[in-house]
């Protein structure tokens, strides 16, 4: 049997120093962005804060990233045997998206010192690492760096490149990238172990929040169509192959939501039947679906504390704080009102 007791002790700790409701209260009600910055610098997040007085909106978001990554990274660390397993599946979603944010950030010819503030370097892909992958002058050269780490990542983005060169679209790379992981993940789990079932639950909702996100992005971009039946993911739950095909055969948002606001899918995502008449674009969408995310793991962090669980839940709570953050910090910085803000943040 594996030993949580350790971990689990450390993660409670780390817990402890989560953002409570009342200083959430105490940041809404802040007048401007300078009162926004004054308190995070009291709190974990100051230590990532180079200069206070001179601190702005790009200098916080980069301050949250930093402090996210150590967070993630301190917990990998922490890990041994069975725990670090399990914590590798999870955490190889941020590897995922950081290859992906630098091969589009190469994309469209973004600087390394454009595309770093973007990445979340976790135990597995340090920031060192990143930067280098950052540093290479084209697609192809990151796909070679990648094959010299022994990445399979590497291998599926050169055998996207020909396709890439002739279409100049990066998506069916980014596709092949999504595709592997979630694939691979799932093979790695035993649905029949406690722990691992926590993960694959965890998997299977993000594996429906991209085949959703996916199918509503095509109402949208026509061109992807091609690849419609390459694009769905298999591993889901409430959002089926069947429905998915429906959906990208609408033209427009409001019909494509039409058909996803079935109770399976409601309950999955826990969605009111009034949310669907709510949403207005792709992001208020994506953000709905991260919150059903995060009530799922955090539902998940209930059920045993000598489990995998506790540390699922702590994973997405300090996700949620940190985006939480970001919505404060822009919403401050734009003028955003009080009332609206609260909305758009979970606590």
């Amino acid at each position: 049997m594996t030993d949580y007791s350790y971990i689990n002790a450390r993660i409670r700790g780390m817990k402890g120093r989560l953002l409570k409701t009342s200083e959430y209260d105490e940041l809404f009600v802040m007048h401007d962005l300078s009162s926004v910055i004054l308190f995070l610098s009291n709190s974990t997040y100051g230590r990532f804060i180079v200069d206070v007085e001179k601190a702005g909106i790009n200098e916080m978001e980069e301050a949250l990233r930093r402090e996210l990554s150590d967070t993630l990274k301190k917990i990998y660390a922490l890990a041994e045997g069975d725990i670090k397993r399990l914590l590798e599946i999870l955490l190889g979603r941020w590897d995922v998206y950081n290859i992906k944010t630098i091969l589009r950030g190469r994309h469209v010819n973004k600087t390394p010192e454009d595309i770093m503030p973007l990445l979340i370097a976790t135990g597995v892909f340090s920031e060192t690492l990143l930067k280098e992958l950052c540093l290479q002058e084209d697609i192809k050269g990151i796909a070679a760096l990648l094959i010299t780490w022994r990445s399979p990542y590497g291998y599926l983005i050169q055998e996207g490149i020909k396709e890439y060169k002739e279409s100049g679209d990066i998506s069916f790379i980014e596709l092949r990238l999504d595709k592997f992981y979630f694939e691979d993940s799932l093979k790695r789990l035993n649905k029949n172990r406690e722990a691992d079932y926590y993960v694959y639950s965890m998997l299977s909702y993000q594996i429906d929040m991209l085949n959703i996100i996916t199918s509503l992005r095509m109402l949208k971009e026509e061109r992807l169509k091609i690849y419609a039946d390459e694009y769905f993911i298999k591993g889901g739950y409430a959002f089926s192959k069947e429905l998915y095909q429906k959906v990208i055969k609408e033209r427009e948002l409001e019909a494509g939501l039409r058909l996803l606001n079935t109770i399976k899918f409601r309950r999955r995502f826990k969605f009111t039947e009034e949310v669907f008449f709510e949403i207005t674009d792709l992001p208020d969408m994506e953000r709905r679906l991260e919150m059903g995310l995060f009530k799922n793991a955090k539902s998940i962090s209930l059920k045993d504390p000598l489990n995998i669980s506790l540390i699922i839940g702590y994973i997405w709570k300090k996700i949620n704080e940190v985006i939480n953050l970001r919505l404060i910090l822009r919403g401050k910085f734009v003028d955003i009102p009080e009332e609206r803000l609260r909305k758009m943040v979970v606590v």
